[in-house]
């Protein structure tokens, strides 16, 4: 199994979060396992600098945060087509160094 890192700006409530999608590949494809959210780093509306930064630990806590995260997102590209790209573009770039 492997990680890909998310880091989600939520602009609306002043906050990121820190993702970890865990995924295998199968024949090349990419198969998303979880979506595992991590942290959560609050900023301060006046200065714009981070104030706080929480673990996430409940199970309630990581579905929330997943539910939000997954709202936000554009329906045509799922997260195992983004992990795919980025697999792709590293690939060719080290094809590209040979």
């Amino acid at each position: 199994m492997k990680a890909y890192r998310i880091v989600w700006e939520d602009e609306a409530k002043a906050r990121e979060v820190e993702i970890f999608v865990d995924y295998t590949l199968e024949a090349g494809l990419v198969l998303v396992d979880e979506v595992r959210p991590t942290k959560v780093t609050l900023y301060s509306s006046e200065t714009k600098l981070p104030v706080r930064t929480l673990p996430v630990h409940t199970a309630s806590g990581r579905a929330l945060l997943t539910r939000a995260f997954l709202a936000t997102r554009d329906e045509s590209i799922t997260l195992a087509d983004e992990i795919q790209a980025q697999l792709d573009e590293r690939d060719d770039l080290v094809a590209a160094k040979v």
